[in-house]
């Protein structure tokens, strides 16, 4: 029985150290994609106000929300690529 129990503690911390090397990766992926998207000048109004709330919930221990929202921040770059080059061209047509 006791054998039990200190391996199901052992499993437990194992988990939630990887979810939260997973939710640090996810912020630091967050931050890059925040970083190209202020150099291409089209850097969306709330990426950093994102990237603080996944910040918080990383330090609160809530991982799967932390990696959730800094996934949400990364997945935003395409898009972003994408109204760059439209802008590029933009202009009055004659």
């Amino acid at each position: 029985m006791r054998l039990k129990i200190i391996l199901a503690a052992l499993t437990l911390s194992f988990s939630t150290a990887v979810f939260a090397d997973a939710a640090t990766d996810a912020i630091n992926a967050a931050k890059a994609a925040q970083k190209e998207a202020a150099s291409l000048k089209f850097e969306w109004r709330d990426m950093g106000k994102t990237i603080k709330k996944a910040e918080e919930a990383a330090k609160a221990g809530d991982s799967e929300k932390a990696i959730k929202l800094a996934n949400n921040i990364a997945s935003q770059l395409d898009a972003i690529k994408k109204q760059a080059a439209l802008a590029s061209s933009a202009g009055p047509r004659l």
